[in-house]
């Protein structure tokens, strides 16, 4: 009796088991089919999106004269953040823009305006459009209390149209991104 009480457990534990890992792969295989804007369903990186968005906006507005460029993508960030961060998102940056070409991407740091910074940016960014723009002009936003990089589309209209925030660690996200920004380009070719 008590081999076939176990039996039956054993049995309902299994079939447990196999059903759940049947959903979990039902939901990780839509989860992969990911639609227009919902590479940003992850909730740290849509918070993160959302709380940010209008003020990198109004900031934006303060450097559009300045940098004038429509229909094309920018990166933004700063001097401290993380070198491993920083060139996995150049990387990601660098085959995209061997897709799309040189012209629809711009880096805009943020480093002190001294020589050291123009020496040691005009090094690491000699592959790229760039533009050193001050900590104060462009908002950088902070989130969990570090200051975040982030991907902003601006529009044929000179506005910004999509802001993303990376995370290393989800880099398909930002794959992702990337191909709804080239999606915007050659729809506005």
């Amino acid at each position: 009796m008590n081999l076939n009480r176990a039996l039956v457990i054993l049995s309902g534990f299994l079939l447990c088991l196999v059903i759940i890992t049947v959903i979990n792969l039902n939901f990780n295989r839509s989860k992969s089919k990911l639609t227009k804007y919902e590479f940003l369903i992850d909730t740290e990186v849509l918070l993160s999106n959302i709380q940010c968005i209008p003020e990198i906006i109004r900031s934006y507005e303060k450097v559009k004269d300045i940098h004038g460029v429509k229909n094309s993508l920018f990166f933004r960030y700063i001097k401290n953040d993380c070198s491993s961060c920083l060139n996995s998102d150049l990387n990601e940056i660098l085959t995209l823009q061997e897709e799309i070409g040189k012209d629809h991407i711009w880096i805009f740091p943020a480093y002190p305006d001294n020589r050291e910074s123009r020496i040691q940016l005009s090094n690491e960014l000699a592959k790229y459009n760039y533009r050193n723009i001050s900590a104060d002009s462009l908002y950088i936003p902070t989130y969990a209390g570090e200051q975040k990089s982030y991907f902003a589309w601006i529009n044929n209209d000179g506005e910004i149209d999509m802001v993303f925030i990376p995370d290393r660690n989800k880099i398909k996200y930002t794959r992702d991104y990337f191909q709804e920004v080239k999606k915007k380009i050659l729809q506005d070719k």
